[in-house]
């Protein structure tokens, strides 16, 4: 099997493909859209041979997206997907590192010569993810891992006639781009839904085209599924959606238990994107069902087929064909069945699940004791009129650092009140020496919590 829209246009040509906002388009269709888009990126001269020049696209989940990673997968090009609510200098700062035409580029010579059989190792995309150093890291992503991840998916969640993915996160993620993968796998359907603004702005509407396409399978962010459970109009899952998968940052005990109770079926997972996406699913008979009594976090699942899966000193580390190829620059490449190490801290519980605890570098180091920010979160959010929270440290002269919280909700109790309550959860040292309230937490793009603008926030506030 390979990233064809061409050998799924074959084998099932007369299948839905694609849902977007003009209508639907079967696979033949799709294929013949994307033969032209192929044709056209030919005549230009921006497609490569060698596999090795990337040409850069602004990965909005629309039909044109679709169509240009289809006819780049078909070529052999590699794809270098843009964030939509990137700015013009960052965009012009990862073409430049990654040496990548544009579709806006000035035309070439036609090429006309591609790879009958796309080498599996051939890569296929490259994504920026957040680095260490404040620069982003542009992850090389091959034919290979993008086909482990999304067949490790298929096995775990099983596959129907009536599916549909909803395709409503920005390509240039992969958990986005995994819908598309996903959907070449399976031979299934994909929903495309791009939102005027940000998802968070757009929620009626989002909850209107799941309802309306009969969608079966979607992926968000922990926020979007807090932001739907909240007030009298909270989410209320259509029959024919069979599981919610959420990813990104943890996911609390608290709020998977109102999904629960909502009967809203969430699979949390655990995933990033050096291994093509999901690495660990909850397991999908426990979907929609709450935490253990006692945890603070949801766990994240077991490991998918498409990688194997360790905890060395609370790191989470990996190995398997879902892995990536390097980082772009680096002049080392990655071989797959080597251990990479990740960022992420965790530990399996007692029943084989895998327990994501947060990044090392957030770490809090407080008297010499360490504090998993995540673990506080998720603790605060429990407590009555907070609706989320983000824990760091402040330099400190005598402890080195202290315990502080930003806290999103309506202002219902004080920090003695919170210390008391937490303190019969947590241990002393874990708790927040001071909390500043907002209306609510800032998001990136990705809707994770901005962590550099809550510092900003709390700072201003202090």
């Amino acid at each position: 099997m390979t990233l064809s829209i061409f050998d799924a246009a074959a084998e099932t040509p007369s299948r839905t493909a694609l849902v977007h906002e003009r209508g639907l388009l079967t696979y033949t269709s799709l294929a013949a859209r994307v033969r032209r888009r192929l044709e056209e990126l030919d005549a230009r001269g921006l497609t490569d041979p060698a596999g090795t020049r990337p040409v850069a696209l602004v990965a909005t989940p629309s039909l044109a997206t679709v169509e240009l990673v289809f006819a780049l997968f078909a070529a052999g090009t590699p794809a270098l997907l843009l964030h939509p609510r990137s700015t013009d200098a960052e965009r012009a700062a990862l073409c430049q590192r990654a040496a990548a035409v544009t579709l806006e580029s000035a035309n070439r010579p036609a090429v006309s010569r591609f790879p009958r059989e796309i080498d599996p190792e051939r890569i296929a995309v490259i994504l920026a993810t957040a680095g260490s150093s404040g620069q982003p890291k542009l992850v090389q992503l091959s034919h290979r891992a993008l086909l482990a991840a999304a067949r490790a998916s298929e096995a775990h969640l099983g596959s129907e006639t009536r599916d549909r993915w909803l395709a409503c996160l920005p390509f240039s993620h992969v958990g986005g781009l995994s819908v598309l993968t996903r959907m070449l796998v399976s031979r299934r359907t994909s929903v495309l839904f791009e939102p005027a603004g940000g998802l968070l702005a757009a929620l009626p509407e989002l909850e209107r085209c799941i309802h309306e396409q009969r969608v079966t399978l979607l992926s968000v962010v922990p926020a979007i599924l807090d932001r739907w459970l909240q007030g009298p109009a909270s989410f209320a899952p259509p029959p024919a959606l069979r599981a919610v998968l959420t990813g990104g940052a943890s996911l609390s005990a608290r709020l998977l238990e109102r999904a629960a109770e909502r009967q809203v079926p969430v699979l949390p997972t655990y995933g990033l994107t050096e291994a093509a996406a999901q690495v660990a699913t909850r397991r999908y008979e426990l979907r929609g069902v709450s935490a253990a009594p006692g945890s603070w976090i949801a766990p994240s699942g077991v490991p998918l087929s498409c990688v194997e899966l360790r905890v060395v000193d609370e790191q989470i580390e990996l190995r398997g064909p879902a892995l990536f190829s390097g980082y772009l620059g680096d002049d080392a490449v990655r071989d797959p069945g080597t251990w990479f190490r990740t960022r992420d801290r965790g530990h399996f519980d007692e029943r084989g699940e895998l327990v994501v605890t947060g990044r090392s570098d957030d770490c809090i180091v407080t008297g010499g004791e360490n504090v998993d920010p995540v673990e506080v979160e998720a603790a605060l959010t429990t407590l009555p009129g907070i609706t989320g929270a983000c824990v760091f440290g402040l330099p400190n002269e005598t402890f080195g650092e202290t315990v502080v919280a930003l806290i999103s909700g309506q202002k219902s109790t004080t920090e003695p009140a919170i210390q008391l309550a937490l303190g019969q959860r947590l241990a002393r040292y874990k708790l927040p020496r001071r909390v500043v309230w907002v209306n609510e937490l800032p998001l990136l793009p990705s809707n994770k919590v901005d962590r550099g603008r809550c510092k900003a926030i709390f700072s201003a506030a202090r």
